[in-house]
């Protein structure tokens, strides 16, 4: 019975400290991934912010990839500027293949449809304002 009480208490404690303000500032954005292979494993859909861009996400999804197109649902953290990085993992292995030269060999898309030319495209050309709840459309190419 202590344990409980003690353990009520802590909750208690928290929601009072946090104010609820660990959730209210959050942003969804649908994301929609058009240009899938259906069947083919998984769609994993990555959200960053500018410092953590192309390494580890603020956040990610993954969904079977059961048509031509899938929809995920990003709960940005707040309002600011992301980019959206995603790929078709068709082997399942985890990870994004790439070839001898470095190149993606899964389809890849990046948000603003931003292009790569010899490399990932840069924050700036991928970045997009999450301030409202949002939709937008990632092609897989």
């Amino acid at each position: 019975m202590k344990l409980i009480t003690a353990t009520a208490a802590c909750i208690f404690a928290l929601a009072v400290l946090s104010n609820g303000h660990a959730y209210a500032d959050q942003v969804s954005l649908d994301v929609r991934v058009d240009n899938v292979r259906p069947d083919q494993g998984q769609v994993r859909v990555a959200l960053y912010d500018e410092s953590t861009w192309l390494g580890e996400p603020v956040i990610g999804q993954q969904i079977d990839s059961t048509g031509t197109s899938v929809t995920v649902r990003l709960l940005a953290p707040a309002s600011g500027r992301y980019g959206l990085a995603a790929y078709q993992d068709i082997n399942q292995d985890g990870r994004l293949n790439r070839n001898v030269l470095g190149m993606p060999s899964e389809p890849t898309a990046f948000s603003n449809d931003a292009q790569m030319n010899f490399g990932p495209p840069r924050f700036a050309d991928a970045a997009l304002d999450v301030s409202a709840p949002s939709q937008t459309v990632l092609t897989l190419r």
